[in-house]
């Protein structure tokens, strides 16, 4: 994987890891929910249109590392937000919007404060959006573990995020030749 992910700026080779990570995990979120509801649920497989998005995420991060950079949190809360929608608020998908305003924070330089503040900005508007009303998809244990799955989820990416963004590249530094 880090081969793939692999580039000459180190913020993209870090957001081409996570984007190949996240890729890697979606197919198995539709089995998360049924683990953590002991219901299975044909929406939770909707998860799955976003897996292209995250798995292009260093090759367009070769052709150009702001837009690969970019792309991964803007994939990360459109994906938010529609299973948000679709699962409802009882889910607490919104959660992941953390993550994603993590990685506006972390892949960012000096430099790109405008590429910063529009993916924290989409993050908050998009926690908006996310919000509806209930749609009672699972009783409520099923929700009370949909919850705690993904809070800590959330709470890991946002580990694997600090993992892997090398603070030392964050300042207005350019990328290594």
């Amino acid at each position: 994987m880090r081969r793939i992910a692999a580039n000459a700026d180190p913020l993209a080779e870090a957001a081409g890891m996570i984007g190949l990570i996240l890729a890697a995990n979606q197919p198995f979120y539709p089995l998360y929910v049924w683990g953590a509801t002991g219901q299975w649920s044909w929406l939770a497989c909707t998860v799955l249109w976003v897996m292209p998005f995250f798995a292009a995420v260093p090759f367009v991060g070769r052709r150009s590392p702001l837009a690969g950079r970019l792309l991964l949190p803007f994939a990360g809360i459109a994906n938010t937000v529609l299973m948000a929608r679709l699962l409802g608020p009882e889910a607490g998908l919104e959660l992941f919007l953390i993550p994603c305003a993590a990685l506006g924070a972390a892949l960012f330089r000096g430099a790109e404060r405008v590429a910063m503040l529009a993916v924290l900005g989409l993050a908050v508007v998009a926690w908006l959006l996310a919000e509806g009303p209930p749609l009672g998809l699972f009783d409520a244990a099923g929700y009370a573990g949909l919850r705690r799955m993904n809070a800590i989820s959330a709470i890991a990416l946002c580990g694997l995020v600090g993992w892997l963004t090398p603070p030392a590249a964050r300042p207005s530094s350019p990328p290594r030749a």
